[in-house]
């Protein structure tokens, strides 16, 4: 959830709990307010009356106020008065109004006598109802009015972070960027956006350097090991050299030629990684460069008596041209070097996706490990464990999905895009 939405939602729950809150409270103060000046009339008229039925015969019509009530009851014992409501019927109108009573017993001429004075409370409570609507109506109002003010105005004030944050959501290191921004009036936002600037300015500094240490280091060590080669190649002719110098020496240009494998292939990992290669504008077609490479690997074919099957249509993802080279030729590597003698590979090309599949032994734990870098088969030793971490690689830049699963004995590793 966005935290304008966020923000806005918690603002309506609270308004409208302080609204009813307010609402209910109010109408409590008003229902108070209005019972405490009742109380004070019936007690008024609880005096005037008690004074008449001690001194004057019969009481006057006009003792109450329109609308309220005198009853007198003879009773054997008096109580204790009472304050009460309760809903009596009105002939006249045919239908019940509520009345605020006050029961109080008064002794006369040795008699005792039940007098219950009856308020109406019908204008009072329209007025109390008519009150309290219009407060509630206005605080309502005015709530609704702060809450869209504070959203139009949250939107201005948050508009510049929403720039920054869409700016360093295209950012791209690559391209060695140095994001720069407007002055801001906001000082919050104009000190994010000097802090941003300068993070981008170390980082695209810190991608140059190591960049040019990664091409320097690769190019470094492949000038010596190539002398290193030479050198060993040259020791060979020697006839001089006895059959354990030879086996030693074989040993020694095994490992060169190992360490020089290596080299190249991180050095290719690290330039994909650092997206050096250009996005590729148009779809290549696989088609032709897995007939190519399965030409190439003919020999390590026939040398494994693999059987080779093919189901390829002219179709294949948006990239560049030398990554499908490296893709295509890991994906094969990989299916003949970790296959069975007299083994099988099925290689399906269809819109959408490749997939390869091989006959091969059980492997431990979760196939997908093996996407790691250096994260091998310990039965191939031989393998520098690069080649499938080049394929996760590749598939990562250019928005591809790999995934490598086990049916029965064949291992299946798709490739899938749009």
């Amino acid at each position: 959830m966005k935290l304008l939405a966020r923000i806005l939602r918690y603002q309506i729950m609270t308004s409208l709990l302080v609204l009813f809150l307010g609402a209910g409270l109010f109408f409590v103060s008003v229902r108070y307010l209005i019972d405490d000046e009742v109380n004070k009339e019936l007690l008024n008229s609880q005096i005037k009356v008690s004074w008449q039925l001690r001194n004057i015969d019969a009481l006057p019509v006009y003792i109450l106020q329109l609308g309220d009530s005198l009853q007198l009851d003879a009773v054997r014992y008096p109580r204790r008065p009472i304050l009460r409501e309760k809903l009596l019927y009105n002939i006249a109108e045919n239908q019940y109004h509520p009345y605020r009573q006050l029961i109080f017993y008064e002794r006369v001429e040795g008699q005792w006598y039940k007098v219950t004075i009856s308020k109406l409370l019908v204008q009072r409570q329209q007025l109390m109802n008519a009150v309290v609507m219009t407060v509630t109506f206005i605080v309502a109002l005015l709530l609704i009015s702060l809450l869209v003010l504070n959203s139009v105005l949250s939107g201005r004030i948050w508009r510049p972070f929403n720039k920054t944050l869409a700016a360093l959501d295209q950012y791209q290191l690559e391209k060695h960027e140095v994001l720069k921004f407007p002055e801001e009036e906001t000082e919050e936002f104009e000190k994010l956006n000097q802090s941003v600037t300068q993070l981008t300015e170390r980082l695209a500094t810190t991608y140059q350097n190591l960049k040019e240490f990664t091409e320097n280091a690769a190019h470094e060590i492949q000038t010596p090991l190539a002398v290193i080669l030479s050198k060993i190649e040259g020791l060979f002719q020697d006839e001089t050299l006895t059959e354990s110098q030879l086996i030693a020496l074989s040993e020694v240009s095994e490992a060169a030629n190992r360490l020089s494998k290596l080299n190249q292939a991180l050095l290719l990992l690290t330039k994909i990684e650092n997206r050096q290669f250009l996005a590729g504008t148009e779809p290549v077609n696989l088609s032709p460069i897995i007939n190519r490479k399965l030409r190439d690997l003919e020999d390590l074919i026939d040398q494994r008596r693999i059987n080779i099957k093919t189901e390829l249509q002219p179709t294949g993802p948006v990239m560049h041209p030398a990554l499908a080279e490296v893709l295509v030729n890991n994906l094969l590597t990989n299916a003949i070097r970790h296959n069975l003698q007299n083994g099988s590979i099925l290689i399906a090309l269809s819109t959408g996706k490749l997939e390869v599949k091989n006959t091969g032994n059980a492997i431990n734990g979760n196939p997908e490990q093996l996407f790691e870098r250096f994260r091998k088969d310990t039965s191939q030793s031989a393998s520098l464990g690069l080649g499938l971490a080049l394929v996760k690689t590749i598939c990562q830049v250019n928005g591809q999905t790999l995934s490598y699963n086990i049916e029965n004995e064949w291992h299946v590793l798709t490739v899938t895009w749009q």
